[in-house]
């Protein structure tokens, strides 16, 4: 325990500052973190599904995925019948490569390489269009949304680790409790409660949105970690990868966020 928490420690002191530091700064900065993080994550996840003797095209998936990003760059400006075409066009060009490539399984490998888009750059990259919101209407939702998922994990951790003793879903994630789950709804709620009540959020909200983002941060963001886990579980691994030391892979430390960007990103539209 004491060495899995000083492997982690020095990811978390160079992580928190970086990550305030780029919602902060907004604009293709933080479009350009996103991407990256897309990026290396989508590598990871198409590294997993290849344990499970499936091969997706990692190149017509990369492409998919920066043209994804692109597309929530230019949110709102991006017309929906220009998104569609892009869409429909790679999708024939990875139908056009798989039958090319000769290798086994090709529905099995080209439903896992726009399965992999959809899931990761399609969801995460949400927080682009999310952050350009935030922009364009002074408030701090991503921000607030990042800060919400990290103390919805510790409390879940906390009170999994002290009074967690009946498992969630065992056969995915034999650690994770009835008690911890609890715990990060909890967790969520004071999050958003106290935010909303100091003003942080710079958007006023009633208790019926704190509600709703509650459970979009506490029951969906603990159900993304519980999707990636479904996806280790069947490729036989603990983490995604080994690029944080302490912390495993990149899509590890934001399968949280894979659930809540989208969904946060639709309620503010909303309001």
């Amino acid at each position: 325990m004491k060495s899995s928490f000083w492997n982690r420690l020095p990811i978390t002191i160079l992580g928190i500052p970086a990550i305030i530091y780029l919602l902060n700064e907004g604009g293709m900065v933080f479009a350009g973190f996103v991407t990256i993080v897309i990026f290396l994550s989508l590598i990871e996840f198409y590294s997993l599904k290849k344990k499970s003797d499936i091969y997706p095209n990692k190149f017509v998936g990369i492409f998919m995925a920066f043209s994804v990003c692109f597309i929530y760059i230019e949110y709102p400006h991006a017309h929906p019948t220009n998104i569609l075409t892009s869409i429909i066009l790679l999708i024939v060009i990875g139908l056009f490569m798989e039958m090319f490539s000769g290798r086994k399984k090709p529905i099995e490998n080209i439903s896992v390489t726009l399965g992999g888009v959809v899931y990761i750059a399609g969801l995460l990259g949400a927080m682009i269009a999310l952050r350009n919101w935030d922009t364009m209407n002074g408030s701090r939702f991503t921000m607030v949304m990042i800060f919400s998922v990290w103390i919805c994990d510790s409390c879940a951790y906390t009170f999994g680790i002290l009074w967690g003793k009946k498992k969630l879903i065992e056969r995915i994630s034999p650690n994770k409790t009835i008690v911890g789950f609890v715990g990060g709804i909890v967790g969520s709620f004071a999050s958003f409660y106290f935010m909303n009540t100091y003003g942080f959020i710079q958007y006023e909200l009633s208790l019926i949105h704190i509600l709703v983002l509650t459970f979009i941060v506490g029951v969906c963001g603990q159900l993304g970690d519980f999707v990636e886990s479904m996806f280790k579980r069947d490729a036989g691994v603990k983490d995604s990868g080994k690029l944080l030391l302490g912390h495993g892979g990149v899509l590890d430390r934001f399968d949280s966020l894979i659930f809540t960007s989208p969904l946060i990103f639709i309620f503010v539209s909303f309001l």
